[in-house]
């Protein structure tokens, strides 16, 4: 951001087209004509300040800039397609619920080209069109912003600085983070900590009893906190949503919610509850009372979906997670589902509401429920998940996890780092991560690994993992909690996102943690801290190193997928390139300098 921003307004207004550094610009609205100003002008950094004309009901904003060397085009949500897309061909929906928006050109040497941002993070935004436009070679955006008769300028961010595109991105957060109304909802030490989930290994098939034997031996391997997911609230294990609604307690399943609660809590876990607070179950009592307040339904899932606009809706949502934070005394819940309020044409407002869109009402919900929930436990655990992990959402939520991506490796690592990338220094969870326990217990730390730089979730049958997974599970659970700081909290740089982040780096305070993914050199420098570990995640024996360092480095541990010591080279390294014995699923620990 240039130190002395030049401000000025373009004239004549009402002016709706620039060109400016090369960037152009053109504005549209379904009623009068929109107003462009100029906040910040520079070659590296432009903001452009969008009115749109009193009345209007969309904006649209259609800009391009040069593609330069641009080889791809980052943005949150496409986990695994890394790509430079065609205009034509590249099409999202943006909004609280889903998101957000932004976008980065990179090179291959990892530097921003161009990212684009939007002030405007909570109402409903369709990025028409995102992509290399054929018949000038630009990068070309156009979003559609649904104003829901608000009007606030709208700022349009475009940082052409080629610095590290994570450093680019980083810069977008902070700027989201000052237009935010209130802060960020501060994580607990508690959400860092290494999580058993029931989901994969257990769907709805889960009793307080077969919980609570999970909990002893997920404590004793490593693990600090257990997420009971869908099953406690209903004696069906059809995998369905049909009783959702009413969130009372499956006692033929759960016996006492508190009691057993308490046992999980008192053997050292944090606990947190599964809720879908959008979804009404077809055969749920609460269906009697909400039947006719809902936005449309969910077919496959046995559900409707609830109409927040509605204020006994939002208020039975507060009330039902607030009962069971005041009953069972759990830590937190992770709230699923909430996309499900991303109802493409939700019917109009009706008698009795007092909201006039879903997002703003939803908005008001989860400002009503941390609300109630942080007065009774300021320390409260709340988990989303990736599709709605936006800016504005930090304010209601603190865990943020990637989507659902089971047994792929490939996705938990792109998912996670782009939750990474999205909101730096918040608290970002995998999918939970599953493996065959009668498979490589090599392979199974690979699965860990793949979500290194986050907090790991887990849901495999603990009781039925070999002796050698337990050894590699706590040994890796064991590293995580030692280096979370540098791991969950430290600033991250994920290269080539081009190639799914082959190799990311997380840098502490005086350590360095890098993960090789793929058989290329990692790079040790006089820029890293005394302490570089390099874990070994490539599928195959040996790391090669490169030592830019002026005094070299040295070797000092060596250890294998379930973390015993191996014998140590006999050189120290110097500068240049060194092919290490590292075994698969293993890590060296370097002395720099």
């Amino acid at each position: 951001m240039p130190t002395d921003p030049v401000t000025l307004t373009t004239a004549p207004p009402p002016v709706d087209s620039l060109d400016v550094h090369g960037m152009r610009l053109h504005l549209d609205a379904d009623s009068g004509k929109p107003e462009a100003t100029i906040v910040t002008a520079a070659p590296d950094v432009l903001e452009v300040r969008v009115t749109a004309p009193p009345g209007a009901g969309t904006l649209d904003i259609d800009w391009d800039v040069p593609a330069d060397d641009a080889t791809v085009y980052w943005q949150p949500d496409y986990a695994q397609r890394r790509h430079l897309p065609a205009e034509w061909g590249s099409r999202r929906s943006v909004s609280l619920l889903r998101s957000a928006p932004v976008g980065a050109l990179v090179d291959a040497a990892d530097r921003n080209v161009a990212c684009w941002s939007l002030s405007e993070t909570s109402y409903r935004i369709q990025v028409r069109r995102e992509g290399i436009r054929e018949e000038s070679a630009r990068f070309r955006c156009t979003v559609r912003i649904s104003l829901s008769g608000t009007e606030d300028p709208v700022v349009l961010r475009v940082d052409r600085r080629r610095l590290p595109y994570w450093s680019v991105l980083a810069d977008v957060a902070s700027w989201w983070d000052e237009l935010l109304p209130e802060p960020p909802m501060p994580a607990p030490p508690a959400g860092r900590a290494p999580t058993y989930c029931t989901w994969y290994s257990m769907h709805q098939e889960l009793t307080a009893d077969r919980i609570e034997r999970a909990a002893e031996d997920a404590r004793a391997l490593g693990f600090g906190a257990l997420i009971v997911d869908d099953g406690w609230q209903t004696d069906d294990t059809s995998r369905g949503y049909w009783y959702c609604g009413d969130w009372e307690v499956a006692a033929g399943k759960m016996g006492s919610l508190a009691e057993h609660v308490a046992r999980v809590r008192s053997a050292g876990l944090s606990y947190l509850l599964w809720l879908a607070p959008p979804l009404l179950g077809r055969r749920s009592p609460a269906r009697a009372r909400f039947a006719d307040r809902t936005l449309g339904s969910l077919s496959a899932q046995d559900a409707d979906i609830l109409d927040p606009r509605y204020p006994e809706v939002r208020a039975h949502l507060t009330e039902v997670c607030a009962r069971l934070l005041d009953g069972t005394d759990v830590d937190g819940f992770k709230l699923d589902f909430l996309d499900a309020w991303l109802v493409a044409d939700p019917p109009p407002a009706g008698t009795g509401t007092d909201v006039p869109d879903v997002e703003s009402a939803v908005a008001r919900w989860l400002t009503e429920l941390r609300a109630e929930l942080t007065k009774r436990r300021s320390t409260v655990l709340l988990e989303f998940r990736q599709n709605y992990t936006g800016p504005a959402m930090q304010r209601y939520g603190n865990l943020f996890r990637a989507a659902d991506c089971p047994m792929d490796i490939v996705d938990n690592r792109t998912r996670t780092l782009d939750v990474r990338l999205l909101l730096p220094g918040r608290t970002v969870h995998s999918d939970p991560i599953l493996w065959n326990p009668t498979g490589s217990a090599v392979y199974a730390a690979e699965q860990l690994l793949c979500a290194l730089f986050s907090v790991p979730q887990v849901s495999v049958e603990l009781s039925e993992l070999p002796a050698e997974h337990r050894r590699m599970l706590s040994h890796w659970l064991g590293f995580h909690t030692v280096h979370s700081q540098t791991l969950v909290v430290g600033a991250i740089e994920p290269s080539r996102p081009d190639l799914a982040y082959p190799v990311v780096r997380a840098r502490g305070d005086g350590e360095t943690i890098v993960a090789a993914y793929a058989k290329l050199p990692v790079t040790v420098d006089d820029t890293d801290p005394p302490t570089v570990i390099l874990v070994n995640a490539t599928g195959s024996e040996g790391l090669v190193v490169d030592v830019a360092a002026a005094n070299g480095a040295r070797v000092t541990a060596v250890r294998d997928h379930c973390g015993d010591p191996l014998p140590l080279p006999a050189t120290a390294l110097s500068p240049g390139l060194t092919r290490l014995a590292v075994p698969r699923a293993g890590l060296v620990e370097l002395a720099v300098g």
